[in-house]
């Protein structure tokens, strides 16, 4: 039973159940703001589109369409039809967006159902390995060690619960980071290629730059992805404020096209984003890489050894309560095998992969004239010493030293109580046998009487 509740215990079930529903919340609230926005952008469009034109009933008007209608016609834009470019923008990424999350959300579902099932059946292992001790025991502790090590057993198991959770939250974090920075890579990139295609290429250009686009939205999800993991860990690069600002460039990327200017400006904009993502992943494996994986360690062997102190002594006490009903030995000592068992990889981290966003594809980018996706040279990577600082242990971990604070004083509580329980049974006993010893006085000094008696008769 103690191997199987390990298997389940191995998978974090309770913990990715928990970090994984929280995620859910935020996905589906995410999908919320999205369709709200949606109806929103929609109803901008449509009022701008009449605004420039009003017998033109088409509301289905996509961004290369009226691009090409304009290009087609050699005028540049007014500032009222950038207007009406950048709503169309922003309605087509909002689309792609929630299709992307409500994708994401969906698939998430599943996963916790799945880990819900699995939650359900390691609660009821826990159960009946409960009512299984009650039974041997008579509803009582084996031993007061016994009932010493459970209770450090699971304080210190619920100390290991927050550590896994704040490593799989930050490692599926960092895995979103590392996927925004690749995108952000690609844009930069794309965008470069740009400059020598010439504005008479309309399709290049476009699928260029909607490819671009399509990068940027991506990374932009990723990283608001990443901050929703943590969401109490202020970024030191690639805030908040700054994907804001990301965000809104983006929006007026196909107007960014119009001039050598704002094109520049744009690949200002998109390579400062990709270099502080950069600095930004160096920072999530600085502190993956020391503050998290030291106390998961520190945790995950002190929790194995208490553990395992634990199931020794059940067995001890187990064996002992065989051997009194039976009279006879058992003759595997399931220690041996428990050990091993748990020794192999009992803190083995959570290898799921975080759900990513992806970048859609535009589908010009199957013209054998447009070119090629290339990532760019990588940013120089930010000496340690002037890498950001790392976040506090709280913003790590949460309230993790409240619990240790908390597991110290029950030990000690314990520990008194036991010593004051032994404290009354040794004064009991005392008392015993003074009382013992004044009967044997009594009956003695009565006897020496009777003698002294019997002598003087």
């Amino acid at each position: 039973m103690e191997n199987e509740i390990q298997t389940y215990e191995k998978k974090h079930v309770m913990e990715n159940y928990q970090v994984k529903t929280e995620q859910l919340e935020k996905l589906e609230k995410k999908v919320q703001e999205l369709e709200e926005s949606q109806k929103e952008l929609e109803q901008q469009a449509a009022a701008l589109h009449a605004a420039l034109d009003p017998d033109d009933g088409n509301d289905q008007i996509s961004v290369k369409q009226f691009l090409m209608e304009k290009a087609e016609s050699g005028q540049e834009l007014s500032k009222e039809e950038e207007d009406f470019v950048d709503a169309l923008n922003r309605q087509e990424i909002i689309k792609r967006e929630l299709e992307s999350t409500t994708k994401q959300r969906d698939t998430l579902k599943e996963e916790v159902a799945d880990l819900a099932e699995e939650g359900d059946k390691i609660q009821k292992l826990y159960e009946e390995r409960d009512e299984l001790l009650d039974n041997i025991f008579g509803g009582e502790y084996g031993s007061d060690l016994e009932n010493s090590l459970e209770k450090e057993v699971d304080l210190l198991q619920e100390q290991k619960k927050h550590v896994d959770q704040a490593h799989f939250k930050w490692k599926q974090a960092h895995m979103m980071v590392k996927q925004a920075t690749s995108q952000l890579g690609l844009s930069v990139q794309k965008w470069k290629e740009m400059s020598d295609i010439s504005p008479d290429e309309f399709e290049q250009r476009y699928s260029c730059a909607a490819e671009t686009r399509n990068n940027l939205v991506a990374a932009i999800q990723n990283l608001q992805g990443a901050q929703r993991y943590l969401p109490n860990v202020v970024f030191p690069y690639c805030s908040e404020e700054e994907v804001d600002t990301l965000e809104k460039a983006v929006s007026n990327i196909f107007t960014d096209i119009q001039t050598d200017e704002r094109h520049e400006h744009a690949l200002a904009c998109y390579d400062t984003t990709y270099r502080r993502s950069s600095a930004l992943r160096q920072w999530f494996e600085q502190v993956l890489n020391t503050t998290i994986a030291q106390d998961l360690n520190r945790i995950t062997e002190t929790c194995k050894t208490k553990t395992l102190e634990l199931r020794r002594e059940r067995i001890r006490l187990i064996r002992k309560k065989v051997k009194e009903m039976t009279g006879k030995d058992v003759d595997v000592d399931p220690v041996i095998v428990a050990d091993a068992d748990v020794i192999e990889d009992d803190a083995a981290a959570d290898e799921q992969v975080a759900q990513l966003f992806e970048a859609d594809n535009p589908e010009e980018q199957n013209n054998s004239l447009s070119p090629g996706p290339q990532m760019p040279p990588a940013p120089t990577p930010v000496p340690i010493n002037e890498l950001a600082p790392p976040p506090t242990n709280e913003e790590i971990f949460g309230k993790i030293d409240e619990l240790r604070k908390r597991h110290e004083e029950e030990v000690e509580y314990f520990k008194k109580s036991q010593a004051m329980n032994h404290a009354r049974m040794e004064m009991g006993l005392k008392e015993k046998l003074h009382a013992r010893r004044n009967r044997r006085d009594k009956i003695q000094a009565h006897v020496q009487e009777v003698q002294a008696l019997e002598t003087a008769a």
